[in-house]
């Protein structure tokens, strides 16, 4: 009798948002099966939204969660298991797949099924690219073969090893709109994935966040940036004032278009993030459609130019029209965040991904965006000026 037991498992149906979810479990191993719709966007690319969805709201305190907005490549997946611990909320990514890393899904659906903070926190949504003559957006069916979570978190760099690299040009806006679109709660910090946030930054920054964002007010949060030599990465204000001090931690991009990336008067904001423990924001200028800050905004608010080509001015997309839109910009005192390593020039693959883009992409971008700012907002033209491209 338990011979046969043994050989029976435990079949579950979950209903989801996006289709079924079936578990199987048994005394060894644990399968999970998704099968689920994926939509089209633009006649080029098929999404499927909450893949796996976090398990925790954030929202015990009364108050709406920030949710990190990330995007990402399977060649990120290590990068992106450690996300959870360097962010105190729930985070939405987006993860752009193709024929050949499609294996990643599986992977993370273990990793959301074994790693008890990545669940907690992470929501997956995913996008790849359509074929030629492909007409429609198939379902999706994804099954997890690994043996049980001891075993597969002790094993889980080389199941991450065996996930092939996607080789094709990157959406990234739409891979931005995609994490904001499909986060879970309304107010959204749009950043990159291997920039690391100060300490409690997510729970710093809600109860402001819950008082200027709120998708009518025409208000962003923005973020300063910075970057370090790999053997310094300040965990809170104090630390990055001496940091900085000493040349150890700089302004993002400093050595290369700093332009893109400046926040003026960083000795002020030093100023106000040690005169108190309270959070707070004021208002800062715009400074020209080159700019490309980070920003905290709504659900409601703009979001990016999704057919912008890959390298050639894609936030700047988002942070133009928000000006155009009449929006202000609030710098947050206190919180911030850091990327490892400084650079200092493109890479080969960068100049020529934005080589192509320029070549292929950039003008017919250009006139469709100038056109859509025009129409929709006629009379700020003055106050944030021609956007260059």
């Amino acid at each position: 009798m338990r011979a046969l037991f043994s050989l029976l498992s435990l079949v579950l149906t979950q209903l989801t948002k996006n289709g079924l979810k079936f578990l199987q479990e048994s005394s060894d191993i644990v399968r999970s099966t998704y099968i689920m719709e994926t939509e089209m966007n633009n006649e080029e690319y098929c999404i499927g939204y909450n893949f796996l969805e976090a398990s925790e709201s954030f929202r015990e305190d009364g108050l709406e969660p920030i949710t990190l907005a990330v995007h990402g490549t399977p060649e990120m997946m290590e990068t992106i298991e450690r996300k959870p611990s360097n962010w105190d909320g729930p985070i939405s990514l987006a993860l752009f797949i193709d024929y050949h890393s499609q294996r990643a899904l599986e992977y993370l659906s273990d990793v959301h099924r074994c790693d008890q903070e990545f669940r907690r926190k992470v929501t997956v949504h995913f996008a790849f690219r359509l074929s030629p003559f492909q007409k429609s957006c198939p379902l999706i069916n994804v099954t997890s073969h690994h043996q049980d979570c001891k075993e597969f978190l002790k094993n889980r760099a080389k199941y991450r090893n065996e996930i092939a690299g996607s080789f094709q040009l990157y959406p990234i806006n739409l891979m931005r709109n995609i994490a904001r679109r499909g986060a879970k709660s309304d107010i959204h910090f749009i950043a990159d994935i291997d920039m690391i946030m100060s300490e409690g930054f997510a729970t710093k920054v809600k109860q402001i966040s819950n008082e200027m964002i709120d998708g009518k007010s025409k208000k962003v949060l923005v973020v300063r940036r910075f970057e370090s030599n790999h053997t310094t990465i300040p965990t809170n204000h104090k630390q990055l004032f001496s940091a900085v001090n000493n040349k150890k931690v700089f302004q993002f991009h400093h050595r290369h278009f700093f332009v893109g990336h400046q926040i003026p008067n960083i000795s002020y904001w030093f100023e106000v993030s040690n005169a108190s423990d309270t959070i707070s924001a004021w208002e800062i200028p715009y400074q020209g459609s080159v700019w490309e800050v980070q920003v905290i905004l709504h659900r409601n608010d703009p979001y990016n130019a999704d057919y912008f080509p890959a390298r050639v001015r894609d936030m700047q997309s988002l942070i133009y029209s928000l000006c155009r839109a009449n929006y202000t910009f609030n710098l947050l005192s206190h919180v911030f965040d850091v990327h490892e390593g400084i650079k200092t020039k493109d890479t080969d693959y960068s100049k020529s991904v934005s080589a192509y883009s320029r070549k292929y992409g950039r003008q017919k971008a250009y006139s469709r965006y100038v056109n859509e700012m025009n129409t929709m907002y006629p009379s700020t033209s003055e106050r944030c000026g021609e956007f260059e491209m």
